[in-house]
């Protein structure tokens, strides 16, 4: 093991509920019909913005359309993460983060997230002073949507590394799916928004954590190379 390759909504901060929040805001709006639990785990959570917004006005959308459809759903989700008090990084992550740069294990982050809400987290959680803007894997049109491997290959490719070679941490089914069939060196589930258990039968899934204060990190820590 070499590398690390993170998801980074619900897996580096735990921010699922926020975004249902917003999505059920936005399509309560534009459709009239709120958006069942069901629903958000099929077409919301790991996807990227035209999967969902397809399924949501059940029609091909134009890329402006996605464009203009997403932003306006993500102001509302960024208001509603600054009127939290409680608006972070998950426990233990930036001690983290840390620690890798001090073992000099190369890691970047894979998000089906846009560039403006990108933007966002580096402005509003100091992000860079663990990441390289540069190396960050996002929906910028061109993404794949999980469980397509697709993000995870970028990503291992921005640290110049096969895929075989990376831990990557992720929090949800779709996402999970995304990084088996990355086929990477080990898989890491943080149960923010599902059960550890629901987490720990998935393929591929060797750890599962609630948080990064999880002893079995530093563990892990001492395979990498």
């Amino acid at each position: 093991m070499k590398g690390i390759l993170f998801d980074f909504n619900g897996t580096l901060i735990n921010d699922t509920k926020k975004h249902e929040d917003a999505w059920q805001t936005f399509i309560t709006k534009s459709t009239g019909s709120p958006v069942s639990d069901a629903d958000f785990a099929k077409y919301f959570h790991g996807k990227n913005a035209k999967h969902t917004l397809e399924h949501v006005f059940k029609r091909s959308l134009t890329q402006k359309e996605i464009e203009d459809y997403a932003e306006e759903k993500e102001a509302i989700y960024r208001q509603i993460c600054l009127e939290d008090p409680h608006y972070g990084l998950l426990k233990g992550v930036p001690e983290f983060l840390t620690q890798l740069q001090k073992q000099q294990i190369p890691f970047t982050i894979a998000t089906a997230s846009g560039k403006t809400n990108l933007d966002f987290y580096f402005e509003t959680l100091g992000l860079e002073q663990w990441f390289d803007l540069n190396q960050v894997v996002y929906d910028d049109g061109t993404m794949i949507s999980k469980p397509d491997p697709d993000p995870y290959l970028k990503g291992a490719a921005r640290l110049n590394l096969p895929t075989k070679e990376c831990v990557i941490f992720e929090d949800v089914p779709a996402g999970l799916a995304s990084a088996y069939n990355a086929n990477p060196a080990k898989i890491v589930a943080v149960a923010t928004s599902a059960k550890k258990a629901t987490l720990a039968s998935l393929p591929g899934v060797s750890l599962v954590i609630e948080d990064f204060t999880d002893s079995a990190l530093t563990e892990l820590l001492t395979h990498f190379s």
